[in-house]
């Protein structure tokens, strides 16, 4: 009988949780193993390193409204449900969890029925569902050996977070001097929960400047979709050059050319920007643990960047920073060194294949 190859990956939400685990997927492959992927329908949008999908029907907890948990939670039901059956389909040898809700039926249902678990955190703080499952994988896997809030019991191993292939590339890429007037490139990601507040006040912020500032800018901008015209118009209207989209397919590319970064600090990007080594300006969501946040402080606390905490971010605090960076034509260049505080070797995937081989193998060591 031909031995079981085939491991589940539970991620979904946000390519924070997605991009990784395309990583992972291919470090896996490499190694003789076939990959699954269960998500929701917004992790499916980041998914197109999967050919093995299965969709299931989700919802978060984070809602601060009693009707609105009332509805996650009928929804984790149906997903719960969902889950088992594609489980029951795909019959892995092991499951390994990338946080967030998705992750949850994956992992639970993993050991249940008596599957190697793994689970993988990508912030500098366990989360909500990662401290849940950390009780029950075989495996809890941080991407920062000072990761905090983890359970006491939780067997658990540092691996690093894994970097995408195309931020690799790029890595090494010159900063492009900004001195004597020359152009200034702004790189703005929202997100996908971000680009809406990020559409206005970016925006307004530029509007800000005087009329020989407007012509340095060039502005690559992630809004959504039903805001793409109205802040085409906007930038047309204040003399900015800007190129506008809900979605860019290049982002590795735009952040190697950018002379400042404006967007949000999941793990992911921070290791991007810190990997490329670009000066930033982060807006963390708002969270409870403030993971985020704490993500940020590594190039922040070091004068790679600023953080502007979201209540207080607005197009007067955001025009504030942006003429400090710009006024200083030394200041960009030197945030950017210090930024770059990542290596670009980056053994987080293959760290991870190999440590879960291990156990499903139980190699001695792991």
């Amino acid at each position: 009988m031909k031995k079981n190859n085939r491991i589940v990956i539970g991620a979904g939400g946000t390519g924070g949780h997605l991009f990784p685990a395309s990583s992972i997927k291919k470090a896996l492959e490499n190694i003789g193993y076939k990959v699954y992927l269960i998500t929701d329908k917004r992790g499916k949008r980041f998914a197109d390193k999967f050919e093995n999908i299965s969709v299931i029907i989700g919802g978060g907890m984070s809602g601060e409204s009693f009707f609105y948990r009332l509805r996650s939670l009928s929804k984790l039901a149906v997903g719960f449900i969902q889950t088992l059956y594609f489980m029951l389909k795909i019959r892995p040898v092991a499951v390994i969890g990338m946080g967030g809700y998705i992750s949850v039926p994956v992992v639970l249902w993993g050991k249940i029925l008596r599957k190697k678990t793994f689970i993988h955190n990508a912030d500098s703080i366990l989360g909500n569902a990662n401290i849940l499952l950390s009780k029950f994988a075989d495996v809890t896997m941080v991407s920062f050996k000072d990761t905090k809030k983890i359970p006491t019991k939780a067997n658990v191993k540092f691996t690093g977070l894994p970097l995408r292939e195309d931020v690799k590339n790029v890595a090494n890429t010159p900063f492009t001097s900004v001195k004597g007037g020359k152009n200034i490139t702004i790189v703005v990601m929202g997100g996908s929960q971000g680009a809406k507040i990020f559409g206005d006040i970016v925006s307004k912020a530029i509007s800000m400047f005087d009329e020989k500032a407007k012509k340095r800018f060039f502005i690559y901008q992630q809004v959504v979709a039903e805001d793409i015209e109205k802040i085409k118009k906007f930038y047309k209207k204040i003399g900015v050059k800007a190129e506008i989209k809900a979605f860019f397919n290049n982002p590795a590319e735009l952040l190697a050319k950018s002379n400042i970064f404006i967007g949000r600090s999941g793990a992911s990007t921070v290791l991007e920007v810190g990997t490329v080594g670009r000066p930033a300006i982060f807006i963390p969501i708002m969270h409870k643990d403030r993971q985020q946040f704490i993500n940020a402080e590594q190039i922040t606390s070091v004068g790679g960047g600023e953080i502007i905490p979201q209540p207080e971010f607005s197009a007067k605090n955001l025009y504030k920073v942006l003429e400090k960076m710009v006024k200083n034509e030394n200041l960009l260049e030197n945030m950017a060194k210090k930024a770059k505080i990542f290596q670009v070797k980056n053994d987080a995937s293959k760290n991870i294949a190999k440590l879960v081989d291990g156990i499903i193998k139980n190699k001695k060591g792991f």
